[in-house]
């Protein structure tokens, strides 16, 4: 199993793209923070604020990245091979899944240097909100990592995964509206707690752009995070040992 991570960690970092995405990230994180990147948002004030707004673009990269790598893997016949060679379907996804958070947190590494670079300062509180991010991106790679597992086919996969990607953009709009109207009942935790099952949903909580009653607390957020990837992985295990590849 451990050889099988490897393999696959080893074909991500060799990757022309996840290498240019690395470098983006740490280019387009300083340029934020420096402020050379202009928001307009008055909210963000701070260089630290301006870095980790930008934090986004790392669910979109995965957004397109994964399900691409993935897919080249069953057409290349790389993941064939791998079951030749006496691995079960459980142990490939296992390792894919690893090897795509693994890449997610090479690249959140990165991410902070950029920052460093930029200006921002890292004090206790800033240092738990980039936990509690990389926790949400971790979840949400491990989501497209099990959509893109099981689905083979390149176009309707990237479709799906920019669905996907539209649709957490969209709860956080329509979230907002509903959580300002459970402000105050009973309901608010519920609709806190399921408003930050969206990996976007916890990114707009810690850009301190949202209201206050959307988050539930980074000891929630990372326990939901944690659980939103559970179950994922189980989901995409169901009836895998029985699934003929073509």
């Amino acid at each position: 199993m451990l050889h099988l991570y490897k393999s696959f960690m080893f074909r991500v970092v060799k990757n022309m793209y996840y290498r240019i995405g690395c470098l983006i990230a740490l280019v387009v994180t300083a340029a934020a923070t420096t402020g050379v990147i202009d928001f307009p948002f008055p909210g963000l004030k701070t260089a630290a604020d301006r870095m980790f707004f930008v934090s986004a673009a790392m669910v979109l990269y995965f957004t397109v990245f994964t399900p691409l790598f993935m897919n080249a893997e069953y057409t290349d016949g790389y993941i064939r091979n791998r079951i030749i060679a006496g691995y079960s379907q459980r142990q490939i996804f296992a390792g894919c899944v690893l090897s795509q958070m693994s890449a997610a947190l090479l690249m959140y590494v990165l991410y902070p240097i950029g920052g460093l670079i930029g200006g921002a300062g890292f004090g206790g509180q800033f240092i738990c909100t980039l936990l509690v991010m990389l926790f949400a991106l971790l979840a949400y790679t491990a989501v497209v990592s099990a959509i893109a597992f099981r689905c083979r086919k390149t176009v309707a996969l990237m479709v799906i995964s920019i669905m996907l990607f539209n649709l957490c953009f969209n709860c956080v709009m329509f979230g907002n509206a509903i959580m300002m109207l459970l402000d105050g009942k009973p309901a608010a935790k519920v609709g806190a707690i399921c408003y930050n099952i969206n990996t976007l949903g916890q990114w707009f909580c810690l850009t301190g752009l949202a209201d206050d009653y959307v988050n539930p607390g980074a000891p929630v957020q990372i326990l939901i995070s944690l659980a939103v990837t559970a179950a994922a992985c189980l989901l995409a295990n169901l009836g895998l040992a029985k699934r003929d590849l073509q």
